[in-house]
């Protein structure tokens, strides 16, 4: 067995108390001061350099190793989902309308596990770890940007990062990483399709914007059927819609929302200006105006290709060969480690937590979300076998800027 499966193993049961009491008690992006006293208390104990109060909520540890100019890091998300818990252990949320339906208790808690595993490996790692725990990933503008202001890559500058994500749509017991972008580019919006309002009776006398909204739902489908490349993987959704107060007025206004998703920064771009376009024309057309206030998301996560190289060398040793997936479909998901990986090589891979046989299959955001926690202790021997890979390879390749352990 792996030496950093077979530790962390001595360790499962209390990293299973952590995330049971983090999914009992969860907070939403920025409010996580529970939670972050909870990681701070957990790092200092194992006799780390802490930073509190990181880019708002956030914690940072620092372990130093033997010798190496290099740093890696191994990140996690700490918040919640406004949404209300329906799983059916006793960790179930005590707090109404707050849920860990994304899987960040996991994530915490293995990040944890990473850290007192590497800890009692100190003296062999070839360098240092930055043990980093975000606030805010589900809550735009997100914790990562305010991070980064607040120095967590430097100070030692940070040359490789690694994160995951539990995911039950890869079997239990296997991991899942993709090369190049690995999930998309959104951008959220807010449309107002501006009418007349009147009596239904007299249709002729009013512009009736739910017909409007309706024609223009239908037409932007079109731009992705027939304006994109079918082999382009972008998305472009409605969520809400509301307008009206009564069977027989046509309102003045409706107002629909939703979200525009692509693989790169500059195909949500050209998503945009499309939108906005057929937008336009369909309001002149039935002789309205509209609003349309769009807001740019997370940019595309961008796994580097030789430090997936990497990683995957690693997780064959942890899970084995055959249960890690190699795959070049993307996670049509956003997520704000894209702002690290734009300033530093790294992989963001997903950890397997699917296994229906125990009632594990429920997607992420579902209010049944849950997995089984035997997924803790491999993710944290995970983590802490590609921190001590990146730190110990002479070197690695495509990462020109970094200097290999010195040899001797």
């Amino acid at each position: 067995m792996n030496r950093f499966l077979a530790d962390a193993k001595t360790i499962q049961a209390q990293l299973g108390e952590i995330r049971r009491d983090l999914h009992r008690y969860p907070e939403i992006g920025m409010t996580e001061t529970r939670t972050a006293r909870i990681v701070a208390d957990y790092l200092k104990g194992l006799g780390l350099a802490v930073r509190e109060g990181v880019g708002g909520t956030g914690v940072v540890g620092l372990l130093y190793g033997r010798g190496g100019d290099r740093t890696v890091a191994i990140r996690a998300d700490m918040d919640a989902l406004p949404m209300t818990d329906r799983i059916a252990g006793d960790h179930r949320s005590c707090i109404e309308g707050k849920a860990h339906a994304c899987g960040h208790d996991g994530h915490t808690a293995m990040v944890l596990g990473a850290a007192s595993l590497l800890c009692r490996s100190a003296e062999a790692l070839e360098g240092n770890v930055k043990f980093i725990f975000q606030p805010s990933e589900e809550r735009l503008p997100g914790g990562a940007l305010p991070m980064i202001r607040d120095g967590v890559l430097d100070n030692p500058r940070v040359n490789g990062l690694f994160s995951c994500h539990v995911h039950p749509g890869v079997p239990q017991g296997s991991v899942m990483v993709t090369p190049g972008y690995c999930t998309v580019s959104s951008a959220g919006f807010t449309l107002e399709m501006i009418g007349k309002g009147g009596h239904v009776a007299l249709p002729h006398q009013a512009v009736d914007p739910i017909v409007m909204a309706a024609d223009c739902i239908n037409a932007a489908q079109n731009i992705i059927s027939r304006r994109t490349d079918p082999l382009d993987s972008v998305i472009l959704a409605f969520g809400t819609i509301h307008g009206g107060t009564a069977n027989n007025i046509i309102p003045d206004t409706v107002t629909l929302k939703g979200t525009i998703r692509a693989l790169s920064p500059e195909r949500r771009d050209r998503m945009v200006v499309m939108f906005r376009e057929t937008v336009a024309a369909t309001a002149q057309k039935h002789g309205g105006d509209f609003r349309l206030n769009v807001k740019l998301e997370y940019p595309s996560v961008y796994n580097d290709p030789a430090m997936v190289s990497l990683f995957r060398q690693a997780a064959a040793t942890v899970v084995g060969d055959t249960r890690v997936i190699h795959t070049e479909r993307p996670f049509m998901g956003g997520e704000d480690i894209a702002y690290f990986h734009e300033r530093i090589p790294g992989v963001f891979w997903f950890m397997g937590t699917g296994n229906p046989d125990r009632g594990f299959q429920h997607p992420l955001h579902s209010p049944l979300f849950d997995f089984d926690e035997a997924v803790l202790s491999v993710g944290a021997a995970l983590h802490a076998q590609c921190a001590s890979d990146f730190l110990s390879a002479i070197t690695v390749p495509g990462l020109p800027d970094v200097e290999g352990p010195a040899q001797g």
